[in-house]
């Protein structure tokens, strides 16, 4: 976006899992197992890779670090949407 004339306008896209407020520890951690041992083979690697899509580091891949990009995201988008206005439907 530097290139096109917007300077320090950068936008990432990612995907991510959220359960239910409530949902136990212990199901949010097997659901997290379940999804990054999904992501470790081969072929959904390669299918990934054919979509463009680049997979997080393993320490990435955390209910934690998930939660801490999502906080990150809206703290950096939510003034922007506010000062334009933009509601969700």
């Amino acid at each position: 976006m530097d290139e096109a004339g917007l300077p320090g306008f950068h936008i990432s896209n990612f995907r991510g899992f959220w359960a239910p407020k409530g949902t136990p520890r212990e199901v949010v951690l097997k659901l997290n197992g379940a999804i990054k041992s999904a992501l470790t083979t081969p072929a959904i690697q390669k299918r990934l890779g054919e979509l463009g899509q680049e997979l997080f580091p393993a320490d990435k891949l955390t209910p934690e670090a998930l939660g801490t990009m999502q906080k990150a995201e809206i703290e950096k988008w939510w003034p922007i949407m506010k000062a334009a206005n933009i509601k969700s439907q």
